[in-house]
């Protein structure tokens, strides 16, 4: 249907045309029915062309209107389809651009198909819809589904990244137990044999002793370094036991209530465990503390650890990358950390995961 051969007349008293007439005023669509006269002539076309483009339907006398609102960029391509469709006779459906009088972009979707009479005249019958809002429906969707992909990606990259960096620390735990620490103790079995074998009294004695606090004491900071990297009691035995050895580490008296009693998953149970080992750092070192507590249980589908102190109070995790870090540690597994720390009332600091993550 070239839309250039359009042109439109209003004849009255013919019965069929009163009642396509009817029919069309009725329908919520721009219904209109063009003949074959040599060029597609525009016989009739209701009022809600109006309400479509914003022309009123006297506009549309001759076709050119139809041509001129169509979207520059959406002209060939349309007439292309419709020509094809008329050659092959078969119907056609389009959505395309119309610029309305308003100066607006809308969307329109277009229905059409050549028919014969039994007389053998030629006529096209189609209907026109405005369905710019439900483009505009679907766009948003595409878009919300596409942030939701996006967010979905990012949060599977976060958890990715964690659990590699999670597997490092574990491997370089594995390496300093297995290897440099081993190696650190056979040392010092061998300094206390020659220190047996030496005079007590003597100057070679007192080095040997001197040496092997040294390394005594290097052995002692190593085995802090590998708890602090990635504790092998929390991947051999759970979180329960784990939160007890950092307990019992803590320079401040620390009252552990274990309520939960099992293991969870790994990412889980790291997450917990790191919260922790983080407050009781800043209860150690910061807090001016006497006492602290540490609380573990599930609650309402999700587990939940609590650190509470009676110290000074005040943190801001805007100062450092500890509370941060634990931040987006805990959203990766669609955890959340809260903080209460008003200046005088001490810290309590809450983890909670679900137990579906």
């Amino acid at each position: 249907m070239t839309r250039a051969g359009y042109r439109q007349s209003m004849p009255g008293g013919l019965d069929a045309e009163s009642l396509l007439r009817s029919l069309m005023d009725n329908i919520p669509g721009a219904i209109y029915r063009c003949a074959n006269d040599g060029a597609w002539t525009v016989r009739t076309i209701n009022d809600e062309i109006e309400a479509i483009t914003g022309y009123p339907a006297a506009d549309f006398a001759d076709g050119s209107k139809l041509v001129e609102i169509t979207h520059p960029d959406d002209r060939e391509r349309i007439d292309g389809e419709v020509e094809a469709a008329l050659a092959s006779d078969s119907a056609w459906v389009l959505e395309f651009r119309i610029v309305h009088a308003d100066g607006g972009v809308r969307f329109v979707h277009e229905r059409g198909r050549k028919t014969v009479d039994r007389d053998g005249s030629e006529w096209i019958d189609g209907i026109i819809f405005d369905v710019t809002e439900r483009r505009a429906a679907e766009q948003l969707r595409a878009e919300r589904e596409l942030e939701a992909l996006r967010v979905a990606e990012l949060e599977a990259s976060r958890m990715r990244i964690i659990e590699a960096a999670d597997a490092a620390r574990r491997r370089i735990e594995r390496d300093l137990h297995d290897g440099a620490q081993q190696r650190l103790v056979v040392a010092a079995l061998l300094l206390r044999t020659a220190e047996n074998a030496a005079d007590p009294e003597s100057q070679t004695a007192k080095t040997l002793r001197t040496a092997r606090a040294e390394l005594d004491a290097g052995l002692t900071e190593l085995r802090a370094l590998a708890r602090g990297i990635h504790p092998a009691l929390l991947t051999e035995r759970g979180l329960g036991p784990a939160l007890q050895s950092l307990v019992r580490h803590c320079g401040v008296p620390v009252e552990l209530d274990d309520a939960l009693g099992e293991r969870l998953a790994p990412a889980i149970e790291t997450a917990l465990y790191y919260s922790v080992s983080e407050a009781l750092t800043n209860v150690d070192r910061y807090a001016a503390a006497s006492r602290a507590t540490v609380s573990l249980r599930r609650r309402n589908g999700a587990v939940e650890v609590e650190v509470a102190d009676d110290g000074r109070g005040g943190a801001d995790p805007a100062r450092g990358s500890g509370l941060r870090g634990l931040q987006d540690r805990l959203s990766a597994i669609d955890g959340t950390l809260e903080l209460d720390s008003a200046p005088g009332r001490g810290t309590r600091l809450r983890a909670r995961v679900p137990l579906d993550a």
